[in-house]
């Protein structure tokens, strides 16, 4: 929860109460400190407190505030991921007040996220527990949840919150546990702000103050005049700013001798920058003193995670089933000779979209062995969409590439042109659309490097195609691996394992292998003639300068990441759009002072292009599917 000026607030819109509300199970009273009560409350004498504030209202500090008061047993945020099923029922109108009693049993205060969406059914349940609102000034909290907002838009943990119908219906059709967890969040989310307040990119103002105030005025209005059964007022509207005095007098508890809970700016994630005291003069870096349960329990290794990986599991033996039983279906048709079908291309699709589902579910059951459960979805959906327009990208661009140089015979500086071109205008669009403005977040000069051995290696990668097949050439850049770890060691000082060198030597050779199969493949099919009817080169010469651009390709590529990776550490505010922008410009211009040394290929190869309409749509297309990967791999 990252509660700013007034620390605290139960919001399900905030990433830190998504991913971690602090202290509720096992952050008991500071050592040294007096609980602060003179009638102390034992578990089991049911709920006695109800918080009904909102999101960013000061239910973190109220949460530690009755901690130290004696109230050991609270029902807060980090408890839906053990009882998100109980919830679903609520949100569904079935068995809710049987829901309610089992989640709320032994609970001597409810509180957070998604409780004060239904106060008044649970004081029903319980009507003699004393209910607290907490509130602050409605300036502050706008500013607040606007900062929220910003925050959880800029991270995964967010992403749950922002699906639309198609990522739910793939979320509950792979995930049933996790789309019922978060559905409690959107519910929250949705309840208290107003559905219209979110509907866009931005909060709508409007809609999330009049949903503010509706829900403070209700609850003032309803039981502003209502007494316990013991008379004591059932209602105290609390300002965490006004310290222990009002509370402890609603409560009927001593004053504890522990100062009240720090009214901290707490970040939404442990340890992240931005904790800050609001009486602190120096405003230092406060680290959070509490715990990160709900964090806690999405580890991997937690129930949910475990039944998590249980339902990827059985999703993937239906949806494999499922699959196997239409394929079946076409093929019992097809031998029955009623209607004859292409079983060669079903077949073939058959196995891609296995393969395709394989992956995915390889993807997701990783994922939740390693991260979050909350992320686990948005970043699973993301990396498989980005990998997937990856390989689309260039797929494209190869057989493009290998058809220009090949059989059009265009000069490379003619397509490196294009690449670059495309790409510059591509990310010229994005800045302008995501930051109404063109700026490379870094010095144009401290590019000039990594710049130049791109465009390098650009050029010796289209080169290398007179020398080496352009399988050969795909498989070798599959092993950039050991040169690449060799100019990380150089550049940056990483270190490596022997195992991974290993590896890397491996790819290698099995690259070897391969282009010397390849090799052999043409001279048995006596390939001795190049186009035009020129004799074909030296296979020796061949293979010297085949050799040749790929070290120039290796040495040049390999020292362009890891330049790119030492930019990004000197330079944390730089973005991959920039990057990627500021990269091209150069590499453009770098490629047009070349123009002149290369004159005669270049004007003949611009002559066929606006012959050939054609090849001036494949270098167009070359160009933009070059873009778009780059996009990608940044």
């Amino acid at each position: 929860e990252n509660s700013d000026v007034r620390g605290v607030s139960g919001v399900p819109a905030e990433k830190e109460r998504l991913l971690g509300q602090s202290g509720a199970k096992d952050s008991s009273a500071a050592p040294g400190t007096s609980n602060g009560s003179s009638k102390a409350s034992p578990p089991g004498d049911g709920v006695q407190v109800i918080c009904v504030g909102v999101m960013r209202t000061g239910l973190k500090t109220l949460h530690r505030a009755l901690r130290n008061l004696g109230y050991s047993n609270i029902y807060d945020q980090e408890n839906i991921v053990s009882t998100y099923e109980q919830w679903d029922d609520v949100l569904r109108n079935k068995s809710c007040k049987e829901a309610f009693t089992s989640m709320f049993k032994d609970s001597q205060v409810i509180m957070g996220m998604p409780t004060f969406c239904f106060w008044e059914s649970i004081l029903e349940l319980y009507p003699n527990a004393q209910v607290i609102l907490t509130e602050r000034a409605e300036d502050e909290w706008w500013e607040s949840v606007q900062r929220a907002k910003r925050l959880m838009d800029q991270d995964l943990p967010g992403a749950p919150l922002r699906y639309g119908s198609t990522m739910r219906r793939i979320e509950r059709a792979l995930v049933p546990s996790y789309h019922k967890f978060c559905e409690v969040l959107r519910f929250a989310w949705n309840t208290t702000l107003g559905a219209h307040a979110i509907q866009g990119t931005e909060l709508n103002e409007a809609a999330a103050r009049g949903s503010y105030r509706r829900h403070n005025s209700y609850v003032q209005a309803t039981l502003g005049k209502k007494r316990t059964a013991e008379g004591r007022p059932q209602l105290l509207v609390y300002d965490v700013h006004e310290g222990w005095e009002p509370l402890c007098k609603f409560l009927e508890k001593d004053l504890p001798e522990a100062d009240f809970p720090s009214v901290m700016n707490v970040p939404y994630f442990p340890g992240k920058p931005g904790a800050l005291s609001e009486n602190s003069a120096s405003q230092k870096e406060l680290k959070p003193d509490v715990g990160q349960e709900i964090e806690d329990l999405l580890v991997p290794d937690s129930a949910f995670g475990i039944r998590m990986r249980q339902e990827l599991r059985v999703g993937l033996v239906t949806w494999f089933a499922g699959l196997t039983g239409c394929v079946a279906v076409l093929l019992g048709v097809h031998l029955t000779q009623i209607i004859l079908m292409p079983m060669a291309l079903i077949m073939l699709l058959y196995v891609a979209v296995a393969i395709v589902g394989w992956s995915a579910y390889l993807v997701m059951h990783g994922l939740v062995m390693k991260v979050p459960a909350l992320v686990v979805l948005p970043m699973a959906m993301k990396s498989l969409l980005i990998a997937a327009a990856l390989h689309a990208c260039f797929i494209s661009y190869g057989i493009l590439k290998e058809m220009l140089v090949t059989k059009d015979h265009i000069a490379s500086p003619v397509l490196v042109l294009s690449s670059r071109f495309m790409s510059i205008v591509c990310g010229a669009v994005v800045l302008l659309l995501a930051e109404r403005r063109i700026h490379f977040g870094a010095p144009l000069y401290a590019m000039s490097a990594f710049a130049f051995t791109n465009e390098a290696s650009t050029w010796a990668g289209y080169e290398m195609l007179k020398y080496v097949s352009f399988p050969v050439q795909v498989m070798a850049k599959s092993v950039k691996m050991l040169p690449n770890m060799i100019m990380g060691r150089v550049v940056n000082g990483t270190k490596y394992s022997t195992y991974q060198y290993a590896q890397a030597v491996g790819a290698l050779v099995c690259v070897a292998v391969m282009h010397f199969s390849d090799e052999q493949g043409h001279q048995s099919k006596g390939k001795g003639k190049k186009h035009g009817g020129e004799e074909e080169m030296d296979p020796g010469y061949k293979l010297f300068m085949g050799i040749v651009m790929l070290i120039m390709f290796f040495a040049c590529d390999s020292f362009t990441s890891q330049w790119q990776t030492a930019l990004y550490k000197k330079h944390p505010k730089l973005t991959q759009t920039q990057m990627m922008l500021g990269g091209n410009l150069l590499g453009f211009i770098l490629t047009s002072g070349s123009l002149f040394a290369s004159w005669a290929k270049i004007s003949k190869s611009l002559n066929s292009a606006v012959e050939h309409p054609e090849v001036m749509g494949r270098i167009i297309a070359l160009g933009v599917v070059s873009a778009l990967g780059q996009f990608c791999i940044y």
